[in-house]
């Protein structure tokens, strides 16, 4: 079945979600002027393909499931309205399973082993194949569940003592070197690819072409150690090649920390992760671990990219499946509402007691990315839901 008047055809905007606990598909179309004796809307034989026709135009859709009304003309509700909606019933034998148990792209079993990693936007090798083996880092509050997870710390042996030995602080210092405590971190480790949701750690030896600045490249240089001393947390990290921006050293792990999105390696899902992908996983995770559905996406501390933007979000549904006739294909993604806000605004939020939203830190440009992303996505539903009491409805691709 083919689209016919790109013109007027491209107006009409096509919105269906597969709600896969109730087993429906919320089906709703957006037209450029009211529903006359000329619209109609049917889903074809087959159950996949849902038709629309407006003035003698017609658009189609591929619904993110098999409908179990095939070869059926839909009511038309709204006659003299712009907006129709529909509820559809999934076929029993047909029903996708939900993406909410999907894990993020390029886990240490997900990459090949022995793969190395190469800057995704010119393809010069950072880290040569063979050259690192892949583990997975655990969650990033791993340290602070070191007190949960045991009934009783480990003793500390009165035999090896330390400054201020007695001291509830000695203790504490005791501990936090055995990896107990929040002081505890995971450094990098020569051969050793430790891998995040929307990062891979790397010692600074098993790396190549690589430029570390305060600032920008052209301030930069290869050698980490010709860089003037500047009270900081971390550098930037480029690619010496392209000069593109790859990540940071984290001077607190002694670690090459590259970021998902702009980097390729090779894995068994043969795909390349970008910011949305990433973002999602890691407010999966915030969901999991902490239960709250609420984010500030903020700026990271002390990077040299000075950013006012940080971004609100509330997450709706973390696991959809949607198909849009703006895109091509079902797409799995979070809904969620979002909001952007100033970072003095975000700080007083997480300095408040009660704040229930948990801060998830990215690089300013990516920050930016996820906005246009998010922007991009509310477009695509109907124009009667997209916002909802001062927020907006976007859909974060999983």
């Amino acid at each position: 079945m083919e689209d016919e008047g790109p013109t007027m055809a491209s107006e009409i905007l096509i919105y269906a979600e597969l709600l896969s606990n109730i087993r429906q598909i919320s089906l709703a179309v957006s037209l450029p002027s009211p529903v006359d004796n000329s619209t109609r809307a049917s889903v074809a034989a087959d159950g996949l393909t849902f038709a629309v026709w407006h003035h003698g135009h017609t658009r189609t859709l591929t619904l993110p499931a098999k409908a179990a009304l095939g070869a059926t003309s839909l009511p038309l509700q709204n006659r003299g309205a712009t907006t129709l909606s529909w509820r559809l019933p999934v076929s029993p034998d047909d029903l996708p399973q939900s993406p909410v148990s999907q894990g993020s792209l390029w886990s240490a079993t997900d990459l090949d082993a022995g793969s190395g990693v190469a800057c995704r936007a010119c393809g010069a090798s950072l880290v040569q194949p063979n050259a690192v083996i892949w583990k997975d880092l655990p969650s990033e509050n791993w340290a602070e569940m070191m007190e949960f997870w045991h009934c009783h710390k480990p003793a500390v042996d009165p035999n090896h003592s330390h400054p201020g030995a007695g001291s509830e602080k000695a203790d504490e210092a005791s501990l936090a070197s055995r990896g107990y405590g929040a002081s505890s971190v995971i450094s990098a480790q020569k051969g050793v690819g430790f891998v995040d949701l929307t990062t891979i750690l790397l010692a600074e030896s098993d790396c190549d072409g690589l430029t570390f600045s305060h600032s920008h490249f052209a301030q930069g240089s290869p050698n980490r150690q010709d860089l003037p001393e500047i009270q900081s947390r971390s550098l930037n990290i480029f690619c010496s090649s392209c000069r593109a921006q790859l990540g940071f050293f984290n001077f607190r792990t002694a670690a090459v920390t590259l970021l998902k999105w702009q980097i390729s390696c090779k894995s068994a899902s043969g795909i390349l992760p970008g910011i949305p992908e990433c973002l999602a996983a890691t407010l999966t995770s915030t969901i999991s671990r902490s239960g709250s559905a609420k984010s500030l996406i903020t700026p990271i501390p002390d990077s040299q990219e000075k950013s006012d933007q940080a971004i609100h979000i509330w997450v709706l549904n973390s696991g959809i499946v949607y198909s849009s006739s703006a895109i091509s294909q079902s797409t799995p993604a979070i809904k969620l509402l979002y909001k952007e806000i100033g970072r003095e605004q975000a700080d007083r939020m997480l300095e408040d007691l009660n704040c229930d939203a948990q801060e998830i830190n990215l690089p300013a440009k990516a920050i930016s990315s996820v906005l246009d992303h998010l922007d991009e996505s509310n477009m695509m539903l109907p124009s009667t839901e997209r916002a909802l009491k001062g927020w907006k409805v976007g859909l974060l691709k999983r």
